[in-house]
């Protein structure tokens, strides 16, 4: 009797899930296509791998992948980064065609690419056939990594990039160069781990600032940040890693359009952003953020001062790192913004 009765449970569950697995494939393809997006990892750059969609859900059934493999939007992002045995020619040519596979059931529409950079004349033999669709482009250069020159080199052939990220070690006036003839479709540039830039490395790009709507960027010195805020007048979020030593006097500036503005300090001392509070007025601003790697009092007279100035409607305020706030200060800045939230995290991820 238990045998029978454990016959029927298994006969049901079976009939349970073939009815379950017939109405998923009657669903129509564009419902499979959503649902199939959703099974994504979150990474910008999707790093190839049979345990993770997209590439999982080609092995579970025909149907499957050929829902899967006829969505392009499914393989419009790639993450190039073979591990060092695939440099060797033979692995090598087996994996480009591996990406080549990848890349072409994108089917034309924009690519977001990154690249780690250990031979960089191979990987631009694999950017070349698809720089017309390249949206985003993410360059890891290391010591060593042959020549950058010829992956950066082909960057003003890219009439579609609005994103850009490079991080390097060294940065020299020939990689510049490229950098400096990018199209006018150019929104995004991340230059955070290159070397600080001052006004001199400033000039080296003074053709893509004026485009740019969101910049990360080690700054050197407060007296070129407030150059970069005049070379980008359409700029709408700035990030700026820093390690200013001096709180000068500084001429003021307003810019209108920025509306979230992000500090990381990596100098010992806060009160070095003093003179660069001092200067600024963001009318538009709804976010501001602060982190700091050493042990600080919040610079609560000068930033107060400095929303006040800017008569910008606050939303978010953010401090992070080491920087204390009291309770009192906090009352003052809902006073000014009655709206805004202020969110104080113990961590630096930044700094890590």
């Amino acid at each position: 009797m238990q045998l029978v009765e454990q016959k029927n449970k298994i006969i049901q569950s079976m009939t349970f899930h073939k009815g379950l697995v017939s109405s998923l494939w009657r669903l129509p393809t564009e419902i499979l296509s959503q649902i199939f997006h959703l099974c994504l990892p979150e990474d910008k750059y999707l790093s190839p791998s049979s345990k993770q969609a997209p590439m999982l859900l080609t092995t579970i059934c025909r149907p499957w992948r050929e829902v899967v493999v006829g969505t392009p939007s499914l393989w419009c992002r790639l993450n190039v980064e073979p591990s060092g045995r695939d440099w060797e020619k033979a692995d090598w040519e087996k994996a480009v065609v591996f990406y080549h596979s990848w890349l072409k059931r994108a089917r034309g529409i924009p690519l977001s690419v990154a690249f780690k950079c250990w031979n960089s004349s191979e990987q631009r033999s694999l950017l070349l056939p698809y720089v017309k669709q390249i949206s985003s482009l993410a360059i890891r250069i290391y010591h060593g990594s042959g020549n950058p020159e010829d992956l950066l080199k082909d960057l003003p052939r890219l009439p579609a990039l609005q994103e850009l990220v490079v991080r390097a070690p060294i940065f020299t006036p020939r990689m510049s160069k490229s950098i400096s003839r990018l199209p006018s479709t150019m929104r995004s540039l991340d230059v955070s781990e290159l070397p600080p830039f001052d006004i001199e490395r400033l000039a080296w790009f003074n053709h893509v600032w004026v485009h740019l709507t969101n910049v990360k960027i080690f700054i050197s010195h407060p007296d070129a940040l407030l150059h970069l805020l005049r070379l980008c007048p359409n700029l709408s979020s700035l990030t700026v890693h820093t390690s200013f030593y001096d709180a000068k006097i500084l001429e003021p500036l307003t810019h209108a359009n920025i509306q979230s503005l992000s500090f990381l300090n990596h100098s010992g001392d806060i009160g070095c952003l003093t003179g660069l509070f001092n200067a600024l007025s963001l009318p538009n601003l709804r976010v501001f953020e602060l982190q700091h790697k050493a042990k600080n009092q919040w610079p609560h007279e000068v930033s107060l001062a400095f929303l006040a100035r800017s008569r910008c409607s606050l939303e978010s305020l953010i401090i992070s790192g080491r920087v204390m706030m009291t309770e009192v200060q906090r009352a003052e800045y809902i006073a000014l913004s009655p709206s805004l939230n202020i969110f104080v995290v113990r961590r630096s991820q930044h700094f890590s």
